[in-house]
């Protein structure tokens, strides 16, 4: 089986178009038990829309502690009663990132084999597979705790709101004044640690394409001496000269030199390190996303020409598994799709949640295994406008092509309006968007020939001509409504 998946194993696609999966409620969606009995159609209309890249939330093996916690937690349940009015407890399901080890839940998703069987079924279809990988915690039960309690932060108990009954702190951070109670801290100073911890990325390197890392930022090393030195420093343990996720990346890619690594991270300064340690992708959080839901056209501009260089790690994305709905957090459909429609035409890695493409209003928690009345909870329009995009994002100019910023020149309102192309050899597109509440129009001056220039716009199927010399010199003119794009396809 391994050398058969080593054979039909898909490539990496670059800028690649990536839908995130909750595995527990996808499933239990579809009234299904196991990825086995997926339909192909599900994975067939899935290359339909242009994905190459499928990650599968939480596929690892969860423990009793955490389900408990889940259903018991006051805090949670008030969470659970505003996302889910009619909650029960069985839709609760246990954080699927407090992880007893990294082995396949195989009682409520699949086995090892399953898994296998299914990243193959991607992987015919051109489609990598990520999978998570957890990095700063286990859970409280994992098998770990109990067989190398050194491996984690612990100290004589003295406080219940930070540690476990066994003297072993709960994940999380101090700086952050953050405590995730279903989970413990590891000790990234402990080299067994670190050795423990690239074991687990082999386990999941294994069976998949790629990993997303979870709050990738906490093994750095000031990030955990900042928040842990008091305790790890007087039982000896010192600052390491090298950082866990260059040694971890190293390692992995020694074996596994396509695999890929996306981290969750919300500080540019800590993503340009992780950078610089291997990974390939980040969240674009703090930077695309926290712009867009500003508001401000001119900061959204501003921080796509700044980051222009380093666009291409940006993991670009309108919602996932921690923030709101897109449509609840934009304000409105119209408005979310404006930001897909600048987030998903930069470069770097177009990042999809489940429901997103159907306008879903009520978010799906990540401790549940279902959104409130998903039947109902639909947004046409949305749903058009991504039927119209998804199939645009496919062609190769959007992966191989050069990218650049365009300025747009030419009226009063057209501040409003910004603009980029993608080229190829034999193929180039405008993308203009207007990200704001009224209509705008401008001028783009664009590199081409002399002679007549047909521009069609795949978002509406309009055609425009234009003189080559008109357009290199002047621009050519384009006019936009309010939170709406055009995506001109010309030929140079």
């Amino acid at each position: 089986m391994l050398c058969l998946l080593n054979i039909l194993s898909a490539s990496h696609r670059k800028n690649p178009n990536l839908i995130q999966i909750s595995a527990r409620p996808w499933l239990y969606e579809q009234n299904l038990t196991r990825l086995s009995q997926v339909p192909d159609s599900v994975l067939d209309d899935l290359v339909k829309k242009g994905i190459d890249s499928f990650y599968l939330l939480g596929v690892w093996s969860v423990g009793e502690y955490g389900k408990n916690f889940d259903r018991t937690n006051q805090d949670l349940l008030n969470d659970y009663h505003k996302y889910l009015p009619d909650y029960t407890t069985e839709d609760a399901i246990g954080c699927p990132f407090a992880i007893t080890d990294y082995s396949v839940n195989s009682e409520e998703i699949a086995t090892e084999s399953e898994l296998m069987q299914f990243r193959e079924r991607l992987n015919k279809r051109n489609m990598v597979l990520y999978l998570d990988f957890v990095p700063n915690h286990s859970a409280v039960d994992a098998l770990l705790v109990n067989s190398n309690p050194d491996l984690f932060v612990r100290d004589t108990f003295q406080d219940a709101n930070r540690q476990y009954k066994n003297g072993m702190y709960y994940g999380g951070a101090s700086s952050w004044n953050t405590v995730w109670r279903d989970t413990i801290q590891f000790n990234y100073f402990n080299p067994d640690t670190v050795q423990a911890r690239i074991d687990d990325l082999m386990r999941a390197a294994k069976l998949s394409d790629g990993v997303r890392c979870d709050v990738a930022m906490m093994p750095l090393n000031d990030f955990f001496e900042l928040n842990w030195k008091d305790i790890v420093y007087k039982q000896g343990y010192k600052k390491p000269a090298q950082e866990f996720w260059k040694v971890a990346i190293d390692a992995v890619k020694a074996k596994y030199p396509d695999f890929k690594f996306v981290a969750e991270v919300y500080d540019e300064g800590q993503g340009d390190t992780l950078i610089g340690l291997g990974f390939d992708y980040l969240y674009d959080k703090v930077g695309l996303y926290d712009k867009l839901s500003a508001g401000n056209v001119e900061d959204v501009k501003n921080y796509i020409q700044t980051r222009s260089a380093k666009l291409g790690f940006g993991t670009h994305f309108v919602e996932n598994h921690d923030e709101a709905r897109a449509a609840s957090h934009f304000g409105s459909t119209y408005v979310a799709d404006a930001a897909a429609l600048v987030s998903f035409t930069l470069p770097g890695m177009r990042f999809h949640f489940q429901g997103q493409w159907l306008g879903r209003k009520n978010k799906l928690e990540i401790h549940l295994r279902r959104s409130y009345d998903m039947v109902h909870d639909v947004d046409q329009p949305t749903i058009m406008d991504y039927d119209i995009l998804l199939p645009i994002l496919k062609d190769s100019v959007w992966h191989e092509g050069k990218w650049t910023y365009k300025d747009v020149q030419g009226t009063n309102d057209c501040w409003r309006l910004m603009a980029w192309t993608w080229e190829t050899a034999d193929q180039s597109v405008l993308v203009v968007v207007n990200f704001s509440d009224q209509m705008a129009s401008g001028k783009v001056r664009l590199d081409v020939n002399d002679g007549k220039f047909v521009f069609e716009d795949k978002m509406t199927g309009m055609k425009q001509e234009a003189d080559g010399q008109d357009v290199r010199e002047n621009g050519l003119f384009v006019q936009m409504d309010k939170y709406w794009a055009g995506i001109y396809y010309y030929n140079k």
